[in-house]
């Protein structure tokens, strides 16, 4: 075997195991996968990797990892026979191509890419997700096909059991559920409380965007809604075959069998509690208070309203649990603190509303640059916002803070009140560690905190990184 290749075998081989390593490490499908499409282009330095799931005639990207500009996020989707990624879905075979201009109906999503790999993952016998790689050089991947079929093996038992992992914990959450829904049932004075508890403990306990119960009056009779939405659902609320309302569930994520049955049992509680209190009265009353419960709701959303990124609470809960992980797996976690120069006098010279404007389109610009599974963006509070990253080293995160910097500061939106340029710019702090057990996320965030100090004392519009703080 020639030397040439037998370090090609030595590479493909340590690849296969670390793709082992981390399918053991970390059971959560999300940061699983992205910290194996994270190792597979840090080891071949390949410039895009993605895993998409395959679902009800859609493909999600569930990871992605690209060093170049690219349309392609976590939760990009389209449906299954677009492009490259979508042939492979829909024909469960694998696709090399050398050169992408060669592929009838290509979809370019990454500027510049020349060639092209896609595999597909099947467990079971059933297709569950496609590995898809792309490089701006021709012939990239002329040799990676019996590698990435191996990997493409052993993700599908890793998603396999990320899943039944998944299931098996939202199953004892769901019995707990119950057990607390029906004490609630009981302890309520009345069933406006009872709806309010109701509604409150639904979007304290699951991922949903909106929990809504609409009642009617008794004597109305209605037939049962229905959604073809996947991350929207509705459940008849029904007593002896009378039709009281309905409980609809919106969320992001597609619900699982487990958590169907869990509503609709819950709905069944419903039935019982309205029907010991349905008159018209009592609906009416309910009806105000469920206005009353899902304003409250809005208030305490994790998303800031002015800006449309994650608030405070959103990011204190988000850096805990990524601190946790990055000590389980002993990778870095870096934190970016942003403060915009000289916010006071923007909006001392051109008003608090076009000062809100320029919060919001910092915010969007902020968010536009991350597409991993784990980064988030912070309004951290006023003018300051803060990006967690995950998985990535000190040098990598440096590298986007001053992309984030470049990018506000090419907005040119007009600051002649600013002591650093004639345009709204940014003042960056960087800090990253490897976290350990024993330690704590607050001295990850007091490090950004004593970079960003450094980086306004040097004259604002600049990025300071943190020297001390990488482990």
């Amino acid at each position: 075997m020639p030397p040439h290749a037998d370090a090609l075998y030595a590479r493909q081989l340590e690849a296969i195991n670390e793709v082992a390593r981390i399918a053991t490490l970390d059971l959560e499908l999300g940061p699983m996968t992205q910290r194996i499409t994270d190792a597979l282009a840090s080891r071949f330095e390949w410039e895009f990797v993605a895993l998409i799931l395959v679902d009800a005639g859609v493909f999600v990207c569930q990871a992605v990892t690209s060093a170049t500009p690219t349309d392609i996020h976590v939760g990009y989707s389209r449906p299954v026979g677009s492009g490259v990624v979508g042939t492979v879905a829909a024909t469960e075979q694998p696709i090399l191509l050398d050169d992408v201009q060669a592929f009838p109906g290509y979809v370019e999503t990454m500027p510049g890419t020349a060639s092209e790999i896609c595999v597909p993952v099947r467990h079971g016998g059933k297709l569950v997700a496609v590995l898809n790689l792309e490089s701006t050089h021709r012939a990239a991947f002329h040799d990676q096909l019996p590698l990435l079929t191996i990997v493409a093996d052993q993700l599908a038992g890793a998603i396999a059991n990320a899943r039944l992992f998944g299931e098996t914990r939202e199953r004892a959450r769901l019995m707990e559920m119950m057990s607390d829904v029906s004490r609630t049932a009981l302890e309520a004075k009345d069933l406006g409380e009872l709806l309010d508890r109701i509604v409150r403990y639904v979007a304290k306990h699951f991922p949903v965007e909106r929990v809504s119960i609409t009642l009617r009056d008794i004597s109305a009779q209605a037939g049962e809604a229905t959604s073809s939405a996947p991350a929207e659902i509705s459940f008849p609320i029904r007593f002896r075959g009378e039709d009281f309302g309905e409980l609809e569930i919106v969320s992001r994520e597609a619900f699982s069998a487990a958590t169907s049955l869990a509503f609709e049992a819950l709905t069944n509680q419903l039935a019982g509690a309205i029907h010991l209190a349905a008159t018209k009265h009592d609906l009416e009353r309910a009806n105000e208070h469920l206005a009353r419960a899902i304003e409250t709701l809005h208030r305490i959303s994790t998303t800031d309203p002015l800006t449309g990124v994650a608030n405070r609470r959103n990011f204190d809960d988000a850096l805990s649990l990524e601190w946790r992980r990055a000590a389980r797996s002993a990778t870095p976690l870096s934190l970016i603190m942003i403060d915009i120069d000289a916010f006071k006098a923007y909006n001392d010279v051109y008003g608090h509303q076009a000062g809100d404007d320029c919060l919001r389109r910092v915010a969007e610009s902020l968010q536009s640059h991350l597409h991993r599974a784990g980064d988030i963006v912070t309004r951290y509070g006023g003018e300051e916002f803060a990006v967690l990253v995950t998985g990535v080293d000190r040098d990598r995160a440096a590298d986007l803070a001053e992309l984030l910097r470049r990018t506000i500061e090419s907005m040119r939106i007009e600051h002649r009140a600013s002591p650093a340029s004639d345009v709204v710019t940014i003042s960056v702090g960087i800090a990253t560690m490897i976290p350990d057990r024993d330690g704590h996320p607050a001295a990850l965030l007091k490090a950004a905190d004593e970079a960003l100090y450094a980086a306004k004392a040097g004259g604002r519009n600049r990025v300071a990184v943190h020297r001390k703080s990488d482990h």
